[in-house]
């Protein structure tokens, strides 16, 4: 019985075995199909990206060692007279490497460390560094980015412990990295912008790596660093439905009231477009969709922008090769470019600098070609109706617009040439280079609009000319048509048959119009009023004629009887 009870013992223990093993391969089972559930973005085919980068959040892809390290606590008594970069940031009693070093050596390490992040950051968003040496007084994406890299490198320390005791690493907030985000405007046409995540990677077939993001709690507070609330929205929920509620539900009696006069159709009307709304289905169409976020899908900045030493191999590679002691300067900043201190102070030991690049190239190793901002102003300004310009900085969608509206109507035309020529102007990555001389542009732009000037006014000149020539011309037709009329009728009288009369002179001749003005083209018988019936003598009777002389030989007519017999 004792080993009936043995074996027995033995076969449960290999079935609890067996089942615990069983439910670990199901549990990690459901839990890798839970994870690839997870992994799923929808794709957006009319989304515009817009700083969407890899790493999308400044300083993200230390966080994993940054946790790892040991922190001791400090003070920021003791800390913010050693930051240069991070001093008006840190509001909190931060925490710091344990490593050997002193508290200046260490506080300046991770500001170096920041400031670095803070740079490259800028450039992966296609933004000039060297534009914002004091990024506390820049605009809110500038001080979101500056903000998040002093967050990340300074953690706050734990809540109740010593001076120089030991303190676990506390990520950011989520609130910082959702205020960049919106602040920013990043945009990655998916759903991979997600502030708080856990993602994971596999690295081989037996091994993963677990990313986590920021802690999902708002600052200030002491279970994260932080010391910002997230921005408050434009317009609430809460306020669309009060402002809603005020417009149909108001139960005034005026013309103004939802229910008014015609209050019943109108809440009739409302209420069946409501129960249509909530009645619809949907089409049964297929989202597409993809397991990579977007974002991650770019390439790294920080891998694109590396410098490898010469000779070295892409395990050597270095961020910021200006960071290395005696590098020759042809290869500093590969060669078009020089190393510039970043916070140039008295103090030796911190010799923080990056790459101040030469006029035609950007990026932190100035390997990247700036576009030109002369050939950017003279395509705005022979081609610009056309969109040229926009096509040129990267812009396709500007360009797409400004050749459809032919530049605006003018208004866009003109303002881009004055944008473009002034000053050097952002492209799609980075400022255009300043080749064109400030004086040319204003002398350009001067000629230009003088000539224009003419031009417009020698059409506007000449169309009016041309308008007025064409009036009176019309004006002449018309008076000759006029006139042509008017000497009709007085063209017949002065075709009669030509008869000697007894006072000398032929019947329609000059003398005998003369002496009969009332049969003169221009007297009240020359007229076709005069002869029309109730014309000037259209009421007086005219008198008999006397007797007219046989036919024969031409004799002196009789004289014409008296008027009024």
């Amino acid at each position: 019985m004792t080993a009936v009870a043995v074996v027995a013992a033995a076969l449960i223990h290999i079935s609890a075995a067996s089942a615990v093993s069983l439910s670990s391969a199901v549990s990690s089972a459901e839990s890798s199909a839970y994870r690839a559930f997870r992994e799923v973005y929808t794709t957006n085919a009319i989304c515009s990206k817009k700083h969407c980068v890899n790493p999308v959040f400044p300083g993200m892809e230390d966080l994993q060692h940054l946790e790892q390290a040991a922190w001791i606590t400090s003070s920021l008594m003791k800390t913010t007279n050693e930051m240069r970069f991070c001093r008006n940031a840190i509001t909190y009693d931060p925490a710091l490497p344990a490593v050997s070093g002193t508290v200046k050596h260490l506080v300046q390490r991770q500001d170096n460390a920041a400031a670095t992040t803070f740079y490259y950051h800028l450039y992966a968003l296609g933004l000039e560094a060297w534009d914002y040496p004091k990024p506390e007084y820049a605009n809110d994406c500038v001080k979101s980015i500056w903000r998040m890299a002093c967050f990340t490198y300074f953690p706050r320390a734990e809540v109740g412990t010593m001076d120089g005791a030991y303190s676990k690493y506390i990520r950011p907030c989520q609130s910082s990295c959702t205020n960049y985000v919106r602040q920013c405007g990043v945009e990655c046409c998916d759903e991979s912008v997600q502030c708080v995540f856990s993602h994971t990677k596999p690295i081989s077939h037996t091994q993963n790596v677990t990313t986590q993001g920021y802690v999902p709690h708002d600052g200030p507070s002491t279970l994260c660093t932080g010391g910002a609330q997230a921005s408050v929205k434009p317009l609430g929920f809460g306020l669309w439905a009060l402002v809603i509620f005020q417009m149909f539900f108001s139960f005034e009696g005026g013309s103004r009231s939802f229910f008014g006069a015609a209050g019943g159709r109108r809440l009739l009307l409302v209420g069946g477009l409501l129960v249509l709304a909530l009645s619809l289905q949907g089409c049964a169409y297929d989202v597409p969709i993809h397991r990579v976020g977007n974002w991650r899908a770019e390439p790294d900045y920080l891998i694109k922008h590396e410098f490898i030493p010469p000779g070295g191999s892409a395990t050597a590679a270095l961020v910021n090769s200006c960071s290395i002691a005696r590098l020759s300067q042809t290869l500093q900043c590969s060669g078009r470019g020089r190393c510039t201190l970043w916070k140039p102070t008295y103090d030796a030991s911190n010799n923080l600098a990056f790459c101040e690049c030469d006029r035609g190239w950007a990026d932190p190793e100035c390997r990247t070609a700036r576009k030109s901002q002369t050939v950017a102003y003279l395509l705005s300004v022979f081609f610009g109706m056309l969109g040229a310009d926009q096509f040129y900085l990267g812009f396709a969608g500007a360009g797409i617009a400004k050749l459809l509206t032919l530049g605006g109507g003018g208004v866009w035309w003109v303002w881009d040439i004055i944008r473009i020529g002034s000053g050097p102007v952002y492209s799609h990555n980075f400022r255009t280079a300043a080749d064109l001389p400030h004086w040319v542009f204003v002398l350009s732009v001067v000629m230009f609009a003088g000539f224009l000037g003419f031009a417009t006014a020698y059409v506007v000149t000449t169309t009016f000319r041309a308008r007025k020539r064409k009036e009176s011309m019309l004006l002449s037709e018309q008076e000759e048509g006029r006139r042509g009329t008017l000497n009709l009728f007085a063209d017949a009288y002065m075709t009669m048959p030509v008869k000697q009369h007894h006072g000398g002179g032929a019947v329609g001749s000059q003398q005998y119009l003369k002496r009969n003005p009332i049969l003169a083209p221009g007297g009240p018988m020359g007229t076709q009023q005069s002869m029309r019936p109730g014309g000037v003598y259209g009421a007086m009777p005219m008198p008999p004629m006397g007797p007219m002389p046989p036919m024969g030989s031409m004799g002196s007519m009789p004289p014409m009887g008296p008027m009024g017999q």
